[in-house]
């Protein structure tokens, strides 16, 4: 795993954070796997970093692809930062925001370009994601509890090549006293509140940005970009 110089210690609660050398650090595929013959390093950059970071997966339809960090998981790829500022904790209020745009939609299985992820307890799932859902659609999304998936908070629709602002605001809470709020451009805030919002057994979560995709021998996607800027996280 490669390290972004961290600076978000020394910085107070209320500070939000736009620059990619803030992050605690980065997850991208150290491997490729080849269909015919398996796992091999690779020392591409996935991860270009500056004022926008551009995070990029290879795929190769039927003959290899990046992987997920230097794991042997070949349904997925993952390219991502993770932590900026202070983690949240259970009953706390926050809002992750960043720009971002793709080269391509989705189809099928899974394309996060934001999770929200507890560090403890049962940190699998991811408590709430910004997924490209199809060629033109996206979904702020929560796994709450002991939920059997995900259900959607707000769906909405975006444009290839176009960056867009989304704006996710979240109460963690074990009883009915969360919410999940997003804002889209700078419009209104909607979603749910008075729900519950938690990952069993987990107190702290941080924001994780990028492009994390399922993947298969038949998808549809080639080398694909997922570019973001004007990250921010901040407690309310």
């Amino acid at each position: 795993m490669k390290k972004i110089s961290a600076v978000a210690a020394a910085l107070t609660l209320s500070t939000t954070f736009a620059y990619a050398q803030s992050f605690e650090g980065e997850e991208e595929p150290t491997v490729i796997y080849d269909v015919q013959s398996g796992f091999r390093n690779d020392s591409y950059d996935n991860i270009q970093r500056g004022t926008t970071c551009k995070f990029v997966l290879r795929f190769r339809k039927g003959d290899w692809w990046d992987g997920d960090r230097n794991t042997t998981n070949t349904d997925r790829q993952r390219a991502e930062v993770k932590g900026l500022g202070a983690h949240q904790k259970t009953n706390e209020t926050f809002e992750y925001s960043s720009d971002w745009k793709s080269n391509r939609g989705g189809s099928g299985g899974f394309w996060h370009v934001f999770q929200l992820k507890a560090t403890n307890g049962d940190s699998g799932a991811p408590l709430i994601t910004n997924s490209i859902r199809s060629g033109t659609g996206a979904s702020v999304r929560i796994w709450s509890g002991s939920a059997s998936g995900s259900s959607s908070i707000r769906d909405y629709s975006f444009s290839t090549g176009s960056f867009m602002n989304t704006r996710i605001r979240v109460k963690v809470a074990t009883s009915n006293t969360g919410e999940v709020r997003v804002s889209l451009n700078g419009g209104s805030m909607s979603g749910k509140t008075g729900i519950s919002c938690y990952r069993p057994s987990a107190s702290d979560y941080r924001p994780k940005w990028g492009s994390y995709r399922g993947v298969s021998s038949s998808s549809p996607y080639g080398d694909d970009t997922v570019e973001q800027k004007s990250f921010t996280s901040s407690r309310k």
